[in-house]
């Protein structure tokens, strides 16, 4: 059953494939591009609209906008095109251009395992593996759109101002000790008030979060070769070998080792 057709996939890394630019040009969208950040603290600009790009947060970009970015993020992205009158181009036409997603695990799980299958089995458009992945995807940008509670344009009021500030300064810092006062003394809030508030809007604790954003790194740095796992360890802001393993089997499913053999083969930027 083919239900779309993947013109490009993959991670896109722009100190990679742009490291002596700063943003890209403005250009016009052809097809439906999906983008799943797993660290940012560049700007996407959809059409004049300015969108502060953070991990977890999701964009879906439609035919016919104008885009540009200012660079430093890494993201997974899908570009797709369905028949006119597919039911989920319809449904993608209506999702929202940028959104924090609320299930993360169940984005990450689609993007991980759907890359990992491309890069390494190729694209067949009737796969059923592919357009299983692709339903699933379709499910959680539709459920979101629905009942989106935490979009990151509640950031512009002044309650939530503070939050991609916290955000950068943990995605910069996480490789260190990083305490809820310090944090909460970036946002100008008591410890207890800023837990809370984080919390609410963002869906996970402060530690949480900093572990997530270490665990990311961690699954970028397997994927980039035999680094060892202590080496990994202490990069990623991991105590030990053994804590990152723990960390990493207890989100994951998987040990670092079992990941790193199941993803890194072909990865294609």
């Amino acid at each position: 059953m083919k239900i779309c057709e993947l013109t490009q996939y993959g991670i896109f890394d722009t100190d990679l494939a742009y490291p002596d630019k700063k943003r890209s040009n403005d250009r016009l969208v052809d097809c439906f591009e999906i983008e799943y950040y797993i660290a940012a603290t560049g700007k996407s600009i959809v059409n004049g609209r300015n969108y502060e790009i953070a991990p977890d947060t999701v964009l879906c970009g439609k035919p016919g906008q104008f885009r540009r970015s200012v660079f430093g993020f890494r993201c997974y992205f899908l570009h797709i095109t369905f028949p006119t009158d597919s039911p989920y181009r319809e449904q993608l036409e209506q999702t929202p251009d940028f959104f924090q997603i609320i299930d993360k695990k169940a984005y990450r799980k689609i993007f991980e395992s759907l890359t990992a299958h491309l890069v390494s089995e190729g694209y067949d458009p009737e796969s059923d593996f592919v357009n299983a992945r692709l339903l699933e995807l379709f499910y959680y940008l539709k459920k979101d759109s629905q009942n989106n509670l935490n979009c990151p344009e509640q950031f512009d009021k002044n309650r939530y101002r503070f939050l991609p500030r916290v955000l950068e300064h943990i995605h910069k810092n996480y490789q260190r000790t990083l305490t809820l006062k310090e944090l909460a003394d970036l946002a100008g809030y008591s410890p207890n008030y800023f837990h809370h508030v984080f919390r609410t809007v963002m869906g996970k604790t402060p530690q949480e979060y900093l572990t997530d954003e270490r665990l990311r790194q961690a699954r970028w740095l397997l994927a980039q070769g035999e680094k060892p796992l202590s080496e990994i360890a202490y990069e990623c802001g991991f105590s030990s070998q053994s804590h990152l393993c723990a960390r990493f089997k207890e989100h994951m499913g998987c040990s670092p080792g079992e990941y790193r053999q199941q993803i890194t083969e072909n990865y294609r930027f």
